[in-house]
């Protein structure tokens, strides 16, 4: 038994792709904890938009609350912990008729106050599950095997092929879409063992101005 926790530690000390799985230590003395005053993550930084078809970026909370419709699905993951949960999906919600399913290809995995994934450089897709989408916000960040945040870069696609690179340290980014989102993945173009991680998320609709003015964009947009 003594091998297999010291192969684990060396896994995780040596970084690289080869570092243990999560999952390999289901009560992790290391785990990060957040502070008790994180709430919104850094928004300093504008994010890069690589391409960009229907959806409006944001790069500031208030911004980006003051156009959505004031019932919507937040989650703090406050109630996550340690490899809670942990599984190849999770669902989430339904909370005001909005839900989503968080997928990994070797799982989701909590950690403290934020959800994340069980192998390292593993994209995490959230598909939409409850009422249309066109409004979705929150942190995206990389972290490192104890669930500290590390400075790599994020990547967040959405189904529309909207995608936004978040340059470390700017973790935040908002959307609004004239049609609904159906999907949108987290991913990072690190190399290093960097396990892609979200939290303070938001999801609902556009408020009613915001949602005529992205009708009228989209329709500029078929003649151009």
């Amino acid at each position: 038994m003594r091998s297999v926790v010291i192969a684990i530690l060396l896994l995780a000390l040596a970084g690289g792709v080869s570092a243990a799985d999560r999952a390999t230590m289901p009560d992790n003395p290391n785990a990060y904890q957040q502070p008790v005053d994180w709430s919104v993550g850094l928004q300093g930084d504008d994010p890069i938009i690589e391409i960009g078809r229907f959806a409006t970026v944001y790069t500031n909370l208030a911004d980006f609350l003051d156009d959505i419709s004031p019932i919507y699905y937040f989650d703090d993951f406050s109630w996550a912990n340690w490899g809670v949960p942990n599984a190849p999906s999770y669902d989430f919600g339904p909370v005001n008729g909005y839900g989503y399913t968080a997928t990994a290809t070797n799982g989701i995995f909590g950690i403290p106050g934020a959800i994340s994934t069980n192998s390292a450089l593993d994209p995490i897709v959230i598909t939409f599950t409850g009422a249309p989408i066109t409004a979705l916000a929150g942190d995206f960040y990389g972290t490192d095997f104890d669930g500290v945040p590390v400075p790599a870069n994020t990547i967040v696609t959405l189904s529309d092929g909207t995608v936004v690179s978040l340059p470390y340290p700017t973790v935040f980014a908002g959307f609004t879409s004239g049609v609904p989102i159906a999907s949108l993945t987290i991913s990072t173009d690190s190399t290093a063992s960097v396990w892609v991680t979200f939290d303070n998320f938001y999801c609902g609709e556009m408020g009613s101005v915001a949602t005529q003015a992205a009708t009228l964009s989209d329709v500029k947009a078929l003649f151009r």
